[in-house]
């Protein structure tokens, strides 16, 4: 869901703001997951965690995407090397986080802590601000956009603004194959955080299924360290194509 959603948030944000998105994701993350410890039947929490989890789920990353699109130009490959790393980090840190509280005070309490946690979310898209306030030349566009409202340019002119869906890239042939295969192998890499440990504990593994899924969340955070830094890496001496990399990572999903 919070996946699939992704194109109407873009197109939201483009056209109002980032910065509101991201603050009701927050919003909505923390309300969910409270919602939730407060369940007592299934359709409680497939409609608390399972929809509006993953909204907010959607409306966070999404933002935070943007941002960093926004204010790194030149880096961004490197950040987002960092940035990917968070899934293995989270997925360790939130196992053993959750296991503990689950055990330690029950699943309601230990989800009404990971709450309290998610609504920082809230408070760190307050500070999300867009990268044109600190252009070098601000003032110089500002002053620009001045003269020209002053001389009347803009009374009769149509707004400039960005459709909210462009499906002109759809028609792209290698775009088309690129998200088939892509969604093909989403399945190869998710399904193995969501069964892994229903799986390993109908084994008899017991708690260490949880060190398993800890060791997933490392392993991930590796591979995107060392996978991010072949794809950047420009050596004369050994060039591979992006191509072959990336055939090689969906083979190995």
């Amino acid at each position: 869901l919070s996946y699939g959603i992704a194109p109407v948030l873009v197109a939201f944000c483009r056209r109002k703001s980032t910065r509101l998105t991201a603050v009701v994701g927050g919003l909505v993350m923390a309300l969910a997951m409270l919602f939730a410890s407060f369940a007592n039947e299934l359709h409680q929490v497939v409609i608390s965690y399972g929809f509006m989890f993953g909204i907010g789920c959607g409306m966070v990353r999404e933002t935070s995407v943007l941002m960093v699109s926004q204010y790194f130009k030149r880096k961004r490959q490197n950040v987002e090397i960092i940035a990917s790393m968070g899934a293995g980090l989270g997925l360790t840190m939130f196992t053993n986080l959750l296991n503990e509280l689950i055990t330690a005070v029950g699943w309601r309490h230990g989800l009404q802590a990971i709450s309290a946690m998610l609504a920082s979310l809230f408070f760190i898209g307050m500070f999300y601000r867009s990268a044109s306030l600190y252009h070098p030349q601000r003032r110089a566009i500002l002053h620009l956009k001045d003269m020209s409202k002053k001389k009347g340019k803009d009374k009769n002119k149509i707004e400039n603004k960005p459709p909210y869906f462009d499906f002109t890239t759809l028609r792209l042939k290698s775009l088309q194959v690129i998200l088939l295969c892509t969604s093909l192998s989403s399945f190869g890499a998710y399904s193995p955080i969501i069964y892994f440990v229903p799986m390993a504990v109908a084994e008899g593994l017991g708690d260490r299924a949880i060190m398993l899924q800890t060791f997933m969340g490392l392993g991930m955070t590796a591979g995107s360290i060392g996978f991010g830094c072949i794809v950047v890496s420009r050596s004369k001496q050994c060039v591979i194509s992006r191509q072959y990399l990336l055939q090689t990572s969906i083979f190995g999903i």
